[in-house]
């Protein structure tokens, strides 16, 4: 029995590699990964165990194999024709509103399942927008995108549950099309962007699921937004003054009670 829970233990770190590889931006898409020899030697697994993993990342669009050419990375996010078919039916209110219970769950689920390298991936997505805070394309809506993107996509991953990061990654694609594009913006800016993931990154760190939830929650109502023929915004949740307050009230309750 221990030799199949420390073969399922290695085929878990396998797959979890070889996914944070691409969902980083290590193997962009389009390139050729390593092959199956030089990952089994790095992993200390043997060849089969890659083999499954390329597999399970092929199934979900993320890699493809071409016989005698090599393996390639031919999307950052899982994709599910399935599933962006179905969001099809629905609004753009609808679907940002779906978009925000999932990250805020996504959040929760990363504070109590991370490990220590889903939290040095994530601050070194962190730090990445720190370091480019004077770069002259930081401010830029697709620089700020793609670094936004890229921090959300690691904390699914830290989650440690398949099923948000597919549906995570089914939203994205059918916000990704044209017609909603051009309806969305971001309400923060770069650095309000940084300074909102820092306090996501540090709740997760802490194992605090409270924080985590909080923040990711403040974070989705300066994230993406609808801009209307009129320039209003339209926030994923709206929220009153007096249902704001009550939602403060709430956290102060649950960090005493937390505290003892």
């Amino acid at each position: 029995m221990a030799t199949t829970t420390n073969g399922t233990e290695r085929a878990r770190t396998t797959l979890a590699y070889l996914r944070r590889q691409i969902t980083t931006g290590e193997w962009e898409v389009g390139a050729r990964i390593p092959i199956e020899p030089e990952l089994a030697e790095t992993l200390g697994v043997g060849r089969s165990t890659i083999r499954e993993a390329v597999r399970s990342l092929a199934s979900i669009g993320m890699l493809e194999t071409l016989p005698g050419r090599g393996t390639f990375v031919r999307s950052s996010t899982p994709t599910s024709a399935v599933l962006t078919e179905f969001l099809t039916a629905y609004t753009l209110e609808e679907l940002l509103s779906y978009r925000r219970a999932l990250e805020v769950e996504a959040a929760q689920q990363a504070a109590l399942h991370r490990t220590p390298e889903d939290v040095a991936a994530l601050e070194a997505a962190v730090a990445e927008h720190v370091a480019r805070s004077h770069c002259p394309a930081f401010g830029s809506a697709e620089g700020t995108a793609r670094l936004a993107a890229r921090f959300h996509y690691l904390l699914f991953d830290a989650a440690r549950n398949r099923l948000l990061a597919s549906l995570y990654a089914g939203i994205n694609e059918r916000l990704a099309t044209p017609g909603h594009v051009e309806r969305l913006t971001h309400a923060s800016d770069a650095r309000t962007m940084q300074a909102e993931h820092e306090r996501i990154v540090d709740a997760v760190r802490r194992g605090d699921f409270i924080d985590a939830v909080h923040a990711m929650a403040d974070h989705m109502d300066n994230d993406l937004v609808i801009i209307t023929p009129d320039d209003e915004i339209i926030p994923p949740l709206r929220r009153s003054a007096g249902d704001q307050e009550r939602i403060d009230a709430a956290r102060v309750r649950s960090r005493e009670r937390a505290a003892g």
